[in-house]
């Protein structure tokens, strides 16, 4: 089984690579489903969260603008690990580099929206749907935790804007990868 998963993740590698720009984008551009990897065994761990992590987050706010719901962040330290993805090149996402740095989130408003919401503080509730990989960029990639909450896509609706953030699944970001000449 792990043999066909690197596999797998082998073949989808060489094929996103060849299939996108080389800009890199600072979040995961628009994934249609021919762009991402689902893996049915991440179900169990998809399972495994809904079971024993917080199922709810507190919205909070950067000071450069960028407004999320900050969730547990064993959504990123306990679910990594459980992915096998540490041999194909997958780390965990760089949001523990300082005492500021966001840790696990769900990105709401990115900071060139322009949303200062009320709502700084309140708690927003989610439902945990899959994992699946995205490619972001041409040398980047990650594996996410898509998770629904109509209540975030009311908020962003009553701030004037489309419910999901640039059209993509509200998630998680569990790791990520940098591939070829472009490795941070």
């Amino acid at each position: 089984m792990q043999y066909f998963k690197v596999l797998t993740l082998t073949l989808y590698c060489l094929l996103f690579t060849y299939s996108f720009s080389s800009t890199e984008a600072a979040q995961p551009s628009l994934v249609t489903e021919a762009s991402t990897a689902v893996y049915p065994s991440w179900q169990e761990v998809v399972e495994y969260a809904g079971e024993n992590l917080p199922l709810d987050g507190h919205l909070m706010m950067k000071s450069g603008g960028f407004v999320y719901v900050k969730v547990d962040d064993e959504y990123i330290h306990t679910l990594f690990p459980m992915l096998g993805l540490n041999e194909e090149g997958f780390k965990k996402p760089p949001y523990f580099r300082s005492s500021e740095a966001s840790g696990a989130h769900i990105s709401v408003f990115y900071e060139d929206e322009n949303i200062m919401p009320e709502e700084i503080g309140s708690t927003f509730t989610f439902k945990l749907k899959r994992i699946v990989i995205v490619q972001a960029s041409k040398y980047v990639q990650y594996a996410i935790l898509e998770v629904e909450s109509p209540e975030l896509e009311k908020l962003r609706k009553k701030y004037g804007l489309s419910p999901k953030l640039h059209g993509h699944e509200y998630h998680i970001s569990l790791a990520k990868k940098v591939m070829g000449s472009n490795k941070k």
